[in-house]
């Protein structure tokens, strides 16, 4: 037990020493020069990328990114700590280079305010939340802002030709696993694990997320739900 405990904290401490060094060399070498694998989560706009940012953070909250969406990375970092309970959100402050604590809705805020502060455009400078909790799991990822299918003038489809070339330079770094996710009832389309495969031919480095299942019940059965979380063939 001990030395499960001992391997458990070297775990925890190389995951705190590699989010510390994303932070402070964020914006100052690319990736290329200083690689480090991470998990990436696309998807069209609410298709539910939220819900399983959610599952994985142990509750439920909401990004609230002003009417255009987000429009800029969330580099979200979830630490499993064990009897802390409510969570403890923090937020690293750019200019301090440090984490800050703060009530969860004050969490939602800030991050609401980083995207809105983007006003038409996109920003490659990431907002970075933390979330520590005995509900957490033990990981760290960004989530992209979501590919736009609808576009009603000229100022939008502006916005979202720019969230694709940025989503796009996150999928196309090989470093980068991404987690695809896909709503059940859309599998006739599937149109961002199309997009995956541009950049991942193989899917070596795609996860297939589908979910909203509960939107696509009446073809769900005993005998095939578990090929519909298997991907039903798609992968």
């Amino acid at each position: 037990m001990a030395g499960e405990d001992a391997a458990e904290s070297r775990r925890k401490h190389l995951l705190n020493l590699i989010c510390e060094v994303k932070a402070r060399l964020d914006g100052k070498v690319d990736s290329l020069s200083f690689p480090i694998p991470q998990f990436i989560v696309i998807g069209k706009q609410s298709v539910g990328k939220s819900r399983l940012i959610e599952a994985l953070a142990g509750e439920t909250f909401n990004f609230v990114s002003g009417t255009l969406g987000s429009r800029r990375p969330t580099v979200l970092e979830f630490r499993n700590v064990p009897g802390l309970s409510p969570s403890r959100w923090s937020v690293f402050d750019e200019n301090l280079k440090r984490w800050s604590s703060y009530p969860v809705q004050e969490v939602m805020q800030i991050v609401g305010s980083a995207h809105e502060a983007c006003g038409q455009n996109v920003s490659e400078l990431p907002i970075r939340v933390k979330v520590e909790g005995e509900d957490c799991t033990d990981l760290g990822l960004v989530d992209l802002p979501g590919f736009r299918t609808y576009a009603k003038d000229d100022a939008m489809q502006a916005l979202a030709k720019k969230i694709d070339t940025l989503v796009f330079k996150f999928m196309n770094d090989e470093n980068n696993i991404m987690l695809c996710v896909e709503e059940a009832g859309d599998a006739a389309n599937l149109a961002t694990l199309g997009k995956a495969k541009q950049v991942d031919p193989t899917y070596k480095r795609t996860i297939l997320v589908r979910n909203k299942l509960d939107k696509y019940y009446n073809d769900l059965t005993p005998e095939n739900v578990n090929k519909w979380l298997e991907g039903y063939g798609d992968l």
